[in-house]
């Protein structure tokens, strides 16, 4: 989970650094809110297993240090040429978590009243790679990419550049 929310973009992204001359976004979560805290250290190392309930906290994590990496790229970028944003997608039936047991139902559920539909997600992922009037380092929100606040655990220059040159140490 941490490979796939955090480090292969911060990966990517940092590998291409030197090259970004448009828009990089990234996909976060609400979920982020519910992370206490991002500590770089612990959660870059971690190769425990985890709980079906505990994988929803450790979700929240990732998807905490992708905003927390997309804001700090988004200082490292000022200037002329690039940009960084983030933004929640909203819940969208897109086969995440299919090994539950339950999963199948819901789904067939969640379509069936309309709930869900990942192409509302990839309409605001498509806005923020295109519009311009929206703010570099800006958190959107599915809704009419309405900002939205960094997770108060995530916020500060300081906290964010940390998991940035823990991750860099790592890689």
């Amino acid at each position: 989970m941490t490979a796939v929310n955090y480090l292969a973009p911060w990966l990517l992204t940092n590998l291409l650094r030197e090259r970004i001359t448009g828009r990089v976004v990234t996909v976060a979560s609400e979920a982020a809110r519910h992370a206490p805290s991002v500590d770089a250290a612990r959660d870059l190392a971690f190769t425990g297993e985890y709980t079906r309930r505990e994988s929803s906290v450790h979700y929240g994590r990732t998807k905490l240090m992708a905003i927390v990496f997309s804001q700090g790229l988004a200082r490292r970028l000022a200037g002329p040429g690039g940009s960084a944003v983030c933004c929640d997608p909203g819940f969208d039936t897109t086969g995440l978590g299919r090994e539950l047991p339950f999963a199948g139902l819901l789904e067939k559920t969640l379509r069936g009243l309309r709930i869900g539909d990942p192409r509302r997600g990839a309409g605001i992922i498509t806005r923020l790679a295109t519009d311009d009037t929206l703010a570099s380092g800006g958190y959107y929100s599915v809704r009419d990419a309405q900002p939205l606040d960094c997770p108060k655990s995530g916020r500060g220059a300081e906290i964010q550049r940390r998991p940035w040159d823990e991750t860099a140490r790592l890689l």
